[in-house]
């Protein structure tokens, strides 16, 4: 680190590697949130599945995707404004890990996807885990 700011690598690689002592590594953290539920009967949620609904909410595909999501919750009727709470619910200036909205280390310009790089350091720290999850 120079001049005492991280690098946008630099955070990143320290979120794969995690921090000995202090931080779970991505290894660790996928493990025990995500992995382990594979194949069981919770469903699992990728982030590009609800950021496309997100999206486009007044499609019918939304409509059908949350009321599926709430019923996977155990709520079982959309309520009749649940596009303006989702609006208001994924809200980016109300977000504190919108990458607009993330302090510390001065404005790192987040990527929107790992360089290949950083998708090798994920192979070697997690090993099958972007295979797993669908992301190779």
């Amino acid at each position: 680190m120079k001049g005492g700011n991280a690098s946008i690598d630099e955070v990143i690689n320290m979120m794969i590697f995690g921090i000995h002592g202090k931080a779970p590594s991505l290894n660790e953290i996928f493990t025990h949130n995500a992995v382990a539920w594979l194949y069981t009967k919770t469903r699992i949620l990728r982030f590009e599945e609800l950021l496309r609904n997100v999206r486009n909410l007044d499609s019918d595909e939304a409509e059908t995707f949350f009321a599926q999501l709430l019923a996977d919750c155990g709520i079982n009727k959309l309520p009749d404004d649940w596009r303006e709470r989702v609006r208001v619910g994924s809200d980016r200036n109300q977000s504190g890990t919108a990458r607009e909205n993330l302090v510390g280390g001065g404005n790192l310009d987040v990527p929107d996807e790992l360089s290949d790089a950083q998708k090798d350091l994920v192979n070697y720290a997690a090993p099958g885990l972007r295979r797993i999850l669908g992301y190779e």
